[in-house]
This record gives structure tokens, sequence and C-alpha cells, in this order.
């Protein structure tokens, strides 16, 4: 008797429902439910009630009011989630959720569309540094809770999701947007299509530059999309879409030592002449197409592929390290390092969305699949200086093949709604270290590794809708994470890590009972088992935290408060992160920003604030006038696992493990922070001129905003200003 491979037995079995499925709609009686109406960009449900989690949405129209420099400012204001902001342009993103590290938000799951596209490699190396441009951005979706397990492959503490703007259907549309502001900024955006509801086409094109936080930050950033959509018939649509980013920055990832941000924090380094030499450059190509097919009213299926190719290069001349030798951590200059590396991945993912009326009830079910193919190539070249950057020092290659099959379903009974669903998530990883004897030419095989990970991913969601405008919601799911290619090397070895997991519980209710406001409170709890942590040298799943919080958000039309409505409104989001703590003790692993030594149980994660609050007061006219102040407020965070005290630059400057500090800044905490916000805007009925300007850290608050690789300056006063003409 034959036997067949496991794979092949799944892809039959879930085959074999989809036609089963598809064959019982073709005969379901005429009082069947209407039609699937869920874009296949989106990761929200049709039915919003029904969704068993907490959610964000950011409209087009809300990003234009709020006119914000860049992303960060935009999601800093949704309840969860945490930004660290190192770069003026906000593409190198730091977002963590619910109290997770938001270190190149890599246990933040980003999407463009609904694919993982914004990564460099979503599985061997889960790092952002590219974030798709708000100008292309028609609504900005943060889900969280047990109806993430559609996605992958981080499934911790939520997902952010940027869907881009549609091609239009009436005819040829267009706009062209300036703008500029302090620190030399400068921005254009041109956007120009045209199509009927028969198909079309659409290009976008953005550059961006200005100088950074600090001396010897310039940014220089361009992005151009193309974006077309084609109606086949009635029933079936393509939609194709190519973008292409570069990246130009004298931006460093090398912060400052506490002299050096005393003496000057926008000036850098004490030496600016090697601060001129280093840089980040980046080619980022990718490509994304999706069929979607009405099978019948009932019934859809979409299917994408999408595929990316990047290729980045950093040069630094100094970085956060232990000298072995003096028995110092300091900011040590003196070995000169250039990074290139390469990324490849491409996938393709079917998924059936059906409507039925199995068990008597009504029910809506999601089925699918990916195959997901990673290629990653990550050097690092050393020398006495920039010229002589010529000696191979590492080199980690990685293939991955990641194949993913979800179920869900929503059982709708009257007022209730139960959702099971169930990801399983199969990755094959083959690991190979090289180094080199003589020259560059990593010719020496130092270590390979080859591991299999087959892990299901359940979870549980409920809602109730027995009151009119609200939604009681709760629900228990499996996170997922994969684990940095830095914490796989200890000593020349690979090391066999696998991904983190965690459960995560949430209960909370979403009400528009408020007339002309709303409101979401949710309670969540996540249990992390198995985090990499270093033990006797060696990299090792056995650390668990645990994260416990409360998030608040809402709007009011503050004319209710006396019975009547106006044009003037209130909004906040707030975040109370209750518990974030080791539940063991253990040996940091992985890069300096995590910190080195030891850690207790009960000791705070770091860079998980106890308070985030974001409150705004706008007026939003009918006659296209829009104004707005606001707030942000975070709370004091621990820079390091150790919990080092001091909020000053210098922080903790005593001995850390018996090793000295050459340079103070090093260790210690992120003092609190309030930053004050403003923006106007008008755009007149009838006119195609839109006007707007825009302001951060109105008071011009001198801050830090990390101790990762030394002190990070925080950006100062930034003003800007710009127009739209639309036609």
């Amino acid at each position: 008797m034959s036997t067949r491979h496991p794979h092949t037995l799944v892809a039959t079995a879930v085959l074999s429902v989809f036609t089963t499925y598809a064959a019982a709609q073709n005969a379901a009686p005429s009082n069947s439910t209407s039609v699937v109406v869920v874009k296949s960009a989106s990761i929200l449900p049709s039915s919003i009630e029904n969704l068993p989690g907490s959610y964000s949405v950011l409209t087009q129209a809300q990003i234009e009011a709020r006119a914000p420099f860049s992303i960060v400012e935009t999601i800093r204001e949704i309840p969860g989630l945490h930004v660290v902001a190192e770069d003026v342009a906000g593409t190198h993103l730091n977002i963590g959720m619910r109290g997770l590290n938001p270190r190149r938000s890599s246990r933040t799951l980003l999407l463009e569309d609904g694919a993982p596209t914004v990564f460099f490699a979503p599985y061997a190396d889960p790092s952002s540094h590219y974030s798709t441009p708000l100008e292309r951005v028609e609504r900005v979706e943060v889900l969280k809770g047990s109806g993430q397990i559609l996605y992958g492959p981080q499934t911790m503490g939520g997902m952010i999701n940027f869907v881009t703007r549609p091609v239009p259907t009436q005819g040829a549309t267009g706009s062209v947007k300036v703008t500029a502001g302090q620190q030399a900024y400068q921005g254009a955006h041109f956007n120009l299509g045209t199509g009927t509801e028969n198909g079309g086409v659409m290009l976008d094109v953005l550059k961006k530059r200005g100088d950074g936080i600090r001396a010897e930050h310039h940014f220089d950033v361009q992005d151009v999309a193309l974006k077309a959509q084609f109606k086949i018939n009635n029933e079936q649509r393509i939609t194709g879409k190519l973008s292409s980013f570069k990246e130009n920055s004298l931006f460093s990832e090398t912060g400052l030592t506490a002299a050096e941000y005393t003496a000057s924090r926008y000036k850098g380094s004490f030496d600016q002449a090697e601060d001129a030499m280093e840089r980040f450059t980046m080619d980022r190509q990718t490509a994304q197409l999706v069929h979607e097919w009405d099978l019948n009213k009932n019934t859809k299926l979409s299917t994408q592929f999408y595929y990316s190719k990047t290729d980045r290069q950093s040069h630094r001349s100094r970085e956060f390290e232990y000298d072995d030798v003096d028995n110092a951590f300091g900011m040590g200059r003196g070995e000169y390092a250039i990074r290139p590396r390469q990324y490849e991945f491409f996938g393709i993912e079917p998924k059936l969305e059906i409507k039925h009326n199995a068990f008597g009830l009504k029910n809506q079910t999601i089925l699918g699949f990916r195959y997901h193919s990673e290629n990653v190539d990550r050097k690092k070249l050393v020398g006495d200086s920039f010229n002589e950057v010529n000696a191979a020092d590492e080199r980690l290659t990685a293939k991955i093949r990641a194949i993913s099959y979800y179920a869900q379903n929503t059982f709708i009974a009257g007022d209730w709604t139960i959702t099971p669903g169930l990801r399983l998530e199969d990755v094959t990883s083959r690991k190979k270290l090289y180094s080199s004897a003589t020259g560059a030419a990593f010719d020496t095989l130092e270590s390979s590794l080859t591991t299999s990970k087959l892990q299901a991913l359940p979870g549980l969601g409920w809602t109730w809708n027995g009151l009119n405008g609200t939604t009681v919601f709760g629900g228990i799911h499996r996170g997922f994470a994969p684990p940095r290619p830095d914490r796989d090397i200890d000593n020349n070895t690979l090391q066999k890590v696998t991904p983190e997991l965690s459960t995560t519980t949430e209960l909370g209710v979403r009400t528009g009972l408020l007339k002309s406001g709303h409101l979401e409170a949710t309670l969540f709890n996540m249990d992390i088992s198995d985090i990499v942590v270093q033990s006797g040298g060696i990299f090792r799943n056995e650390g668990r935290a645990q994260h416990t919080g409360f998030e608040l958000s809402g709007k009011l039309n503050l004319g209710e408060l006396t019975g009547q409505k106006n044009h003037y409104f209130a909004s906040l989001a707030y975040t109370h992160l209750m518990t974030a703590k080791f539940k063991d003790s253990g040996q940091v692993g992985g890069e300096g920003e995590d910190g080195y030594g030891s850690y207790q149980a009960g000791n705070r994660l770091p860079y998980a604030p106890k308070h985030a609050l974001a409150m705004n007061l706008s007026y939003e006219g009918p006659q296209g006038l829009q104004a707005r102040v606001g707030v942000t407020y975070i709370s004091r965070q621990f820079a390091n696992t150790d919990n080092y005290r001091g909020t000053s630059a210098e922080g903790y400057c005593a001995d850390v493990d018996g090793a000295s500090q050459a340079d103070c800044g090093l260790f210690g905490e992120i003092p609190s922070l309030t930053l004050y916000n403003a923006s106007i805007s008008y755009a007149p009925k009838g006119q195609k001129v839109s006007y707007f300007l825009s302001g951060e850290n109105l008071a011009n608050k001198k801050y830090f905003a990390s101790r990762a690789n030394g002190l990070q300056a925080g950006r100062g006063r930034m003003v800007v200003a710009g127009l739209r003409y639309a036609f």
C-alpha cells in the first residue's frame, strides 16, 4: 500500500471540504443568507458585530484630518500599541503590542492589503524597516484577539493591516500633494488613476527627504506603486499591484553616549566625520495578485499571490558592545562594519468564505491554506575604516518553507455567536553559518542546522449582541512568533530555537449607544512561554512572561453632554498595562537592546510602559474646516531586562555583572514623556484645493526615546504645512 505525504493528505482534505461546501451551497434553499461581501484586502469580517476581539480602524478621512507627519503619529493613538520612534521619516518601525518588545516590530504582524509583505522576511527575519506610505493608504486596520489566527505568522499581540486605496471606477481622477516643514523637510505625492466598473489602473509616486532627528541623519525615500483591477465577468475580479521603494539615508542605528547626548543631543557623536559616513540604503520590490470569484451568492473564493525582494545595506562605525579585554561595556568605535543583506520570498494563498445554514443555524465559514517560501542571505564585513571593509566576519543564510492551514466557523444563534478556529503552522528551516579564513569569500562553513516544527494554534471567540448597538465579546487563542535570526547564533554555532508561544484571553465591550459617539473597553491577559533566552552560553526556549492590561478608546460629541449635538468632539485611547513581567529567572540572549546579564522573576519587561494615553479635542465643521489639539503621554519604562534604575541620560552607571562601563547611558530607564500636538485642515466645499498645517512636539520637549545601541534622541518640534489639489 502506498504512503502519502502528510501535506498531501491535509491539502486533499481541505480541497475536499471546499468542494463539499460549494456543492452544498449550490443546492442551498432560497432563504439562505446573503452574499459574502468581505474584501480580500481587509482582515476584518463583513459582520463586524460578530468579531470576537478588539479592533481599531483609521479611515482615510481621519488620517487626512489628523495630517500626521508619518505613520508613527497615527498608530501611536491606537490603544494597546506602543511606538518607539528612532528615525524622523517613520519608516524604521518599532511597534509593540500589549507590552511586547517593539524592537523592529518583530512580534507585531504587519500586512499590506492582507499580505505579509511589509517585513524583510516574515519567518526568517521578521524585522520592519519599511511601512506603507500613508499617502497610499485608504484605511489602517488593527486587530487583536482570537480572530487573528486566520493570519500569520505572528499571532501573539496583534496585527496591523495597511489597506491601499482602490482603483477608481468612475472615470479619471488624481491628486497632487506637496508638503514642506522644519528640518529641511520636503515631500511630494502624485496620484493618477482611471477606470470604469469593468476595471482600471492607478499610479502613485511619492518622494520625501529632509534632515533627520540629529545631524548627519539626512533621509531620502521614494515609493512608486502601480495598481490595476480587471472585472472578468459579474462573478470574477483580478487585482494586481507592483511597488518599488528606495531609501538612501544617513540614518544609523547607533545611538549616543550620555556624554554626547548631554553635550548636544542633535549633533550626534563627538566624531561627526565618522557619523557622516554611516548610512542605510534599501531597494525593495513587491508584487501582489488577487483573484476573487463569487462561486454563488453565498460562496466566495479568493486566491492571492505575493512576492517581495529586498536588498539592504547599513554602514556602522561603532555599536553597543562588551569588550572582554577591558571587561567593560561601551559604544566601541574602531570596528567598521558593512551589513549587506538580501531577502526574497513569495507565497500563494487560496481562501474560501461561505455562508450556510448547517446544524439549523446561520454559519460563516472561512477555510484556507498558504504556501510560503523564503531565501535570506545576511553578511557582515569588517575593517579598520569604511574604505577598508574587506574582511568577512559572519554570513548567515536561511531557506524557509512554511505551509499554513486554517479553518474558522462562526455559529450565529440569535444574539450569540461562537467562533472556533484552528491554524496549523508547518515550518521547515535550513540555516548555514559561514566565516572566512582569509579575505571576504565566506569560504568556511562553521555550522548548519535544519529544523522542522508543526504547531497547532487554536482559538475560540464569542460575541453577544443583546443590546442595541452594543457587542460584548471574549476569546482565547494560542499565539505564535518566529525567533529572530541573531538568537540562533552563539560561539560560531547555530542553536536550535523554536518559535515563541503564548496564550491570550480577552473580555471586552464596544458600544455605539452614545448616538454620536462610540466606546470600546477590553481586558486582556497574555501568558508567554518558550521565550528565547540565553542559558549557559546556549540559546534556549526557557523564558516565561505575563502581560495583563486594560484598553479603553472612544469618541464623543461634546454637545451630547448638554443634550445637543455640535461640531466639537473629544477622543481618547488609553492603555493600562498592569502587569508585564518575567515569571522566572534567567540570562537574556540576543542583541543589546534587551540588556545583558541576568533577570529575575518579577522584573518588568523592557519597553512596556504601564500607562499610555492619547487625547484629542477637535472641531469638525460642515464647511470643510477641521481643527484638533492633542496630547500624548507615556509613563516611564525600563530599557533593560535587568530593570536598572535611572531616568537621567546617564542612567545606571555602576558595574554590570562585574563589568565596568566605559560609556554611561547604555543602561537605565526611559523617563515618562508628555508631547503636545495640533493640526488644522481646510477643504472648502466644491473646491479642488485643500490645505493643512500640523505640528508635533509643540513644546519642543527634549527627550530620548530609547537606549537601544545607545541613547536615541527624540524628535524636536516639527511643523509641516502643505496643500492638495484633486482633479
